[in-house]
């Protein structure tokens, strides 16, 4: 009985001498997948940092420019100037809000909206998908 107790070990040795050796090369492939991949996304975090600036800018560049429109039609229409200054502030509010939060906020804010609103990030995304294909095909258009 204790041959087959210690040829039951010598079997169950070499099998926990490969995992170890499977989980150690295992450890250094995500190492070196590290090494590579840290580099990248730092590079894609600065590049999507100076978008979301620039387009900090723009938005800012949006709500001068309807401010600038409200205050044109504020004499005839000051109720719908109003309205529209404040759709501006909203604007500048957006503008002022991406230039404070880093990109890596602003994806965790949108990872809390998706999982607390699913069906209105789901909606939001198609909307947008739907907008974003008529001003390219639009665009595209007056290209040509």
């Amino acid at each position: 009985m204790d041959k087959i107790n210690e040829l039951d070990d010598a079997a169950q040795q070499p099998d926990s001498e490969w995992k170890e050796q499977a989980s150690s090369t295992a450890e250094r492939v995500r190492a070196k997948a590290a090494e590579v991949i840290e580099p990248l996304k730092e590079k894609a975090r600065d590049a999507a940092e100076q978008h979301k600036d620039v387009g900090a800018e723009q938005i800012g560049g949006v709500a001068r420019a309807v401010h600038g429109a409200a205050s044109e039609i504020e004499r005839e229409l000051p109720h719908a100037a109003a309205y529209i200054h404040d759709a501006a502030d909203r604007l500048d509010t957006a503008a002022a809000a991406l230039r404070e939060h880093s990109v890596d906020d602003l994806f965790a804010s949108l990872n809390r909206f998706a999982r607390n609103q699913p069906a209105t990030f789901f909606a939001s995304a198609a909307f947008a998908g739907f907008a974003l294909s008529r001003f390219l095909k639009s665009s595209s258009r007056s290209e040509g």
